[in-house]
């Protein structure tokens, strides 16, 4: 299920979403690649996709996480000619292609829609700026605190056990979303395993006590 920040800001956007074509994406397939051409926006009606910025070297760091409910390849529509990220489906993924001309003559015509589409933008530009933030003045330990708690809050399944975070994820996923390197990720998971914190297991993190969690990243 889509996220009430995400769904309600994205409502007036909902008629657009059915006049695009269903796309079937499984587990870790590629969405698109920097440098192709950037000519739609896609919708996410199930499953979660990783955007991430690959550097010459190919080091990669993730910008971010999406989910049901929410966009991607927003940059057609803002005037992106070629494509700047590499975008992977996590898990099996349906998405709606909507050709960036339908999309932008859709938000001429609809004030509200195009104001739903800037309140999105402004969410992304948020997070983004969390993440360098983040990078610069906190340690590991910290920055992986800070993300499973925001993925458990995005993207949470409440279980007996604690919040299960619904998207599947490996070491490798997290330390690219803290630039960090996965060894020093894995060590730091171990920690919070090994203080009942959460419990980890392949693909999957259950957060067991949020509370700590939270002082772990020194959130209030």
């Amino acid at each position: 299920m889509p996220s009430v920040q995400v769904r309600d800001t994205l409502e007036a956007l909902e008629p657009l979403f059915s006049r695009g074509e269903r796309e079937l994406y499984r587990d870790r397939e590629v969405i698109y690649y920097p440098g192709v051409t950037s000519d739609s926006l896609f919708y996410i009606e199930s499953g979660h996709v990783k955007v991430s910025f690959l550097d010459t070297s190919g080091k990669r760091l993730v910008l971010g996480l999406r989910g049901p409910g929410d966009l991607v390849g927003e940059g057609a529509i803002m005037g992106e000619a070629r494509r700047r990220h590499f975008v992977q489906a996590l898990g099996d993924t349906l998405l709606v292609r909507l050709d960036r001309d339908l999309v932008t003559s859709w938000l001429r015509r609809n004030p509200e829609a195009s104001f739903s589409f800037l309140q999105w933008l402004h969410k992304q530009r948020t997070e983004l700026e969390d993440l360098l933030v983040d990078v610069a003045f906190r340690d590991i330990q910290s920055r992986l605190s800070r993300k499973l708690l925001q993925l458990s809050e995005e993207f949470g399944v409440p279980t007996e056990e604690g919040v299960l975070i619904g998207c599947r994820l490996t070491h490798k996923d997290l330390a690219e979303m803290i630039a960090s390197a996965r060894e020093n990720t894995t060590l730091a998971l171990n920690r919070l395993e090994q203080e009942g914190i959460l419990d980890k297991s392949r693909y999957r993190i259950v957060v067991k006590n949020r509370e700590s969690l939270k002082r772990k990243c020194r959130v209030g």
